[in-house]
Parts: structure tokens; sequence; C-alpha cells
């Protein structure tokens, strides 16, 4: 199965714990993640070996994945694994302050078993054009409050 690594990083006019308050909550992943449709949140304390079920739409296919948190420092870090189903892999927010608010990442690392008949580059493309939207959301939400 190939891998899919991608990293994307924006500057958002806000303090840490502003952003974390949105992107650390799972609930609200589909205001701002194209991708997710959905979120079945099932272990609700933001603590690690905490759950949530997401359903996707990946290039026009639906997949289902679990979270599960190995790492929270709030409003910093949280580090998910990616469990359960035919995705595996992990995915990483990172809010560090910056001169002008913070500066937010976003690392994903995984293979996807549903995609695995297409080259790594066709599975990167729509994830690497996609996240750089996803912040923007994510950054438009944020500075609007």
């Amino acid at each position: 199965m190939p891998t899919i690594e991608v990293n994307v990083e924006t500057e958002i006019a806000a303090a840490p714990a502003d952003i974390a308050a949105v992107m650390f909550d799972a609930a609200r992943e589909p205001e701002w993640l194209s991708t997710v449709k959905s979120v079945e949140v099932i272990d609700p304390a933001l603590q690690p070996g905490a759950r949530v079920r997401h359903t996707s739409n990946v290039m026009g296919r639906e997949i289902i994945w679990t979270s599960v948190v190995e790492t929270v420092h709030f409003p910093h870090v949280l580090a998910l694994r990616v469990d359960e189903g035919r995705v595996s892999g992990m995915l990483a927010f990172n809010i560090q302050r910056s001169g002008g608010g913070s500066r937010v990442r976003i690392q994903t690392r995984g293979e996807n078993a549903d995609l695995s008949f297409k080259t790594p580059a066709m599975n990167e493309g729509p994830i690497r054009s996609g996240l750089p939207n996803d912040l923007d959301k994510l950054k438009t939400i944020v500075e609007q409050k």
C-alpha cells in the first residue's frame, strides 16, 4: 500500500487556545475539514485513548475510520493514531504562538487500502491541495469569533 504524507501550515491571528477550541474539538471537524462528513464521538474526554469514528469522502469513496488520541497538550499539540477501518497512520495538529497570533500545522501520514490502486502522487495530490483550504476555513472560523 502506498504511504501518503502531507504537511501544511498557516498563520492565524488568534491565541493558541482559541484555535485549539475549534481544531481539537472532533465534533467541529465537519465545519472545517472538507473530507470529514460526520463524526461519532465515542469517548468524549480529550485525553489519551479517547476515540472518534469519522466518515470521510476521499476521491469519491466513503471511508470510515477511527482516531485514537495518542498525545494531547492543550492548546498546543494533539496527536492522533488512525485505527480501525481501511485507513492507518497518524494525524497531528500543532499550534505555536507567533508574532501575529499563532502558527498552525497539520501533519498527516498514512495508508488507505481503498486507494491502493492509485499511485502515491494520485493519492497525495487531492490531500495536499485540500488541507490548505481546510486551514483557510479554520482560520475564517477562528478569526470571525
